[in-house]
């Protein structure tokens, strides 16, 4: 693991550890003081004693075993640490922390197969732990993951025979690297946790001179540890993390916290005076950060208030300021330790962390957008080892990274992956090619089993660059009336690709106008449903509702619909269920007015002042009305009568029944069925005119309001 790392990570494991109480003996005190004061080479030859003796007697010291473990995992003994973790799992006095720590020793040491059975006897033991529960889930992915291959390759940056090094970054025509192979300055610089020398700047002038390599002097160095070093896409920022100057105790326990140094570089091309990233403190480590392609700054810290463990964060430069930083959230970080961040130059943040399902140790991940799920990069760059440190160009596909694969040793290695110019340029849309925008596409990589989330623009589209040979199934989840849909896609070959993703509609919506060859809507018209020859429903319109609105239901009982009008010629729609798209249909049924002798002119049936017997000429459009019946069977008729206002209200209604009933009277003996036809009397309830009670008319004028109304009714 890291220095820095362990630097940053540590706090919440000592400060756990730091109130127990011991006493017993001189040698639990001097163990005690030694891993306290992060000596763990040294303590854990006493912490296995006395934990051996323990064993001996029969009396298992969980305290002894936890610290045994303690120091033999963070003097990476690894080895040792689950020799002792065994044996704490057959201990009353285990705990969940112990557990969790028994399966990444588990993973470290590649006893990968045995994690399955581990996680059962931990949840038999703590079944109500979220935690353990959670692993249980983990552990098919893990074990999927071992098996899948990436199309990176990986091979030793160079040899080095002393000492250790890691996190190289490009920088003028060859690189700049931490190692703590040297020790450098006028006092001994060595680091007890490790018995090995401060960490330092390294530069290597070229690729030819990789052998060689010098002090890296362009900025100033500090006492404790330099390192590691991050610079701005366009090299004119440099951010190094550094040990804070100022120390902070905790349970008599002192730490030099990481912080950030910022350096500009001035028009001479040196770097200026390095300014302090405002947010460093005392208390909490802030430290490897990077720029973005947007100059935000991302960093680590384990500052209060993250998901647990290590997160990471991001403060912008605004207004001559960098911002309060932000958390970036549970696409990026866990419950444990998100750390050494690198963002791409096509924009892709790059991490490592042991809080995602990984192989072992630090694994590295990637997040294409801010949209996505952290994704694990795959073999050969993970092991079970801690693997930390990458840089790449996506352009290029060559790139370096830092593992501790060998022995455990920090090493830097060189890495390439095939690159592919592939575009995936996904259009959600509904089946008649309306475009969803704002919307979440799931995109699962069926090679990976793993799954990122993408929010469509306003045209309904998402872009992402898929490996080679990668299959991909899209879905999108469906929102109100617009179903879901699921398409798959195996990226076979360059270029752009093109993936449709076309859903349909729930309820298909149809609605139905019956309208005038001059496009007015007709009112009282009658909409007869059909299917297969058989009637099944019918309805008519009117002036307030003109626009017939079908069901689902009845779209699926109804292959056409007549529609019927007195004095227009018949309407026909036929409705196909061939479409496969659902999509919403306004259709219009056209009804011609019928002309000339066969139009049953209602005007000419009038009656006589104080009469209801029926005139000869009315006789003559009622005969129409006869045979427009018996052409429709299907329609049913009401006969309304109308009078003028003069007389009172009651003998008018009286009145108007009486007219009305005279036309019935004669439909039905020309033999329409009496059940087909209704007589209606409205009095003078229906003026068409001013002529109401005490208004002055002419003959004229009430003789427009003695009329006869002939209306369809539905049965």
């Amino acid at each position: 693991m890291p220095l820095f790392m362990k630097q940053l990570i540590l706090f919440s494991l000592l400060i756990n550890l730091a109130g127990f109480s011991y006493g017993q003996s001189f040698k639990e005190e001097y163990a005690t003081k030694l891993s306290n004061t992060l000596q763990f080479v040294e303590a854990y030859p006493v912490w296995a004693e006395l934990a051996e003796k323990s064993l001996k007697n029969n009396a298992i010291n969980g305290v002894y075993i936890r610290r045994a473990v303690e120091a033999a995992y963070n003097s990476e003994q690894y080895s040792k640490a689950l020799f002792w973790a065994e044996k704490l799992t057959t201990s009353p006095e285990i705990n969940e922390s112990d557990w969790l720590t028994y399966f990444s020793l588990l993973q470290i040491t590649s006893n990968h197969p045995r994690l399955t059975g581990a996680v059962d006897s931990a949840l038999l033991r703590l079944p109500q732990s979220k935690l353990i529960q959670t692993w249980k889930q983990q552990v098919p992915l893990i074990l999927k993951q071992l098996t899948i291959n990436s199309d990176y390759t990986i091979a030793p940056f160079r040899e080095i025979k002393t000492g250790e090094e890691f996190c190289a970054v490009p920088y003028k025509d060859g690189f700049v690297l931490v190692s703590n192979r040297r020790n450098t300055g006028f006092v001994n610089r060595e680091y007890t946790w490790t018995g090995q020398f401060f960490t330092d700047l390294i530069s290597i002038n070229g690729a030819t001179e990789i052998e060689k390599d010098q002090l890296w002097k362009e900025v100033k160095r500090t006492n404790p540890h330099d390192g590691p070093i991050a610079f701005s896409p366009d090299f004119k920022k440099a951010i190094l993390t550094v040990n804070q100057e100022e120390i902070d105790e905790v349970n008599k326990i002192k730490y030099a916290r990481l912080a950030i140094k910022i350096y500009t570089q001035g028009a001479d091309g040196g770097w200026n005076e390095a300014i302090e990233f405002p947010f460093n403190n005392k208390t909490y480590s802030v430290g490897h950060g990077v720029l973005d392609l947007e100059g935000n700054l991302i960093f680590a810290s384990d500052k209060p208030g993250g998901f647990g463990g290590v997160d990471l964060y991001k403060s912008s430069w605004k207004e001559g300021a960098w911002s309060e930083p932000i958390n970036l959230g549970d696409k990026v970080n866990t419950a444990g330790d998100e750390v050494f961040p690198f963002v791409s130059n096509t924009g892709v943040l790059y991490f490592s962390s042991n809080g995602w399902p990984g192989n072992g140790g630090l694994d590295v991940f990637y997040q294409e957008n801010k949209n996505a799920k952290a994704m694990h990069i795959g073999n050969p760059i993970n092991t079970n080892a801690d693997d930390f440190g990458i840089y790449i160009d996506d352009n290029t596909g060559k790139g370096l990274m830092s593992s501790n694969r060998n022995n455990f040793k920090d090493e830097i290695y060189s890495i390439s992956k095939p690159v592919y110019k592939i575009e995936a340029e996904i259009t959600l849309s509904t089946c008649d090619n309306k475009f969803l925008g704002k919307q979440i596409i799931v995109a699962k990589n069926l090679n990976t089993l793993t799954e990122e989330k993408y929010t469509t623009d306003e045209k309904g589209k998402v872009t992402l660059k898929p490996t080679l040979n990668a299959r991909y199934q899209f879905s999108y989840a469906g929102e109100g009336n617009i179903a879901s849909c699921t398409t798959e896609k195996t990226f076979d070959k360059e270029g752009k690709h093109t993936v449709k993703l076309s859903s349909n509609y729930v309820n298909k919506q149809v609605t139905i106008t019956v309208v005038d060859e001059n496009q007015v809507s007709l009112s009282g018209a009658q909409l007869t449903y059909y299917s297969k020859g058989k009637a099944t429903k019918k309805r008519i319109t009117d002036g307030n509702n003109p626009i017939i609105v079908l069901s689902t239901e009845e779209l699926t009982e109804t292959d056409s619909i007549v529609g019927n009008l007195i004095n227009y010629t018949d309407g026909k729609l036929t409705l196909s269920s061939s479409s496969e798209c659902n999509s919403a249909q306004n259709l219009s049924m056209v009804l011609s007015p019928i002309k000339g002798r066969d139009r049953i002119n209602l005007g000419m049936i009038y009656y006589d002042f104080d009469l209801w017997n029926l005139r000869p000429e009315g006789q003559i459009e009622l005969d129409k009305l006869v045979k427009y019946m018996k052409e429709h069977p299907e329609l049913t008729v009401e006969l309304g009568s109308h009078t003028d206002s003069r007389g009172s209200d009651y003998y008018n209604e009286w009145l108007a029944e009486r007219r009305s009933q005279s036309c019935v009277n004669y439909i039905k003996k020309m033999g329409i069925p009496s059940n087909k036809i209704i007589a209606k009397g409205y009095g003078e309830k229906q003026l068409v005119n001013r002529c109401a009670d005490g208004v002055k008319c002419s003959q004229a004028e009430h003789q427009l309001n003695r009329r006869t109304t002939l209306e369809i009714k539905l049965d």
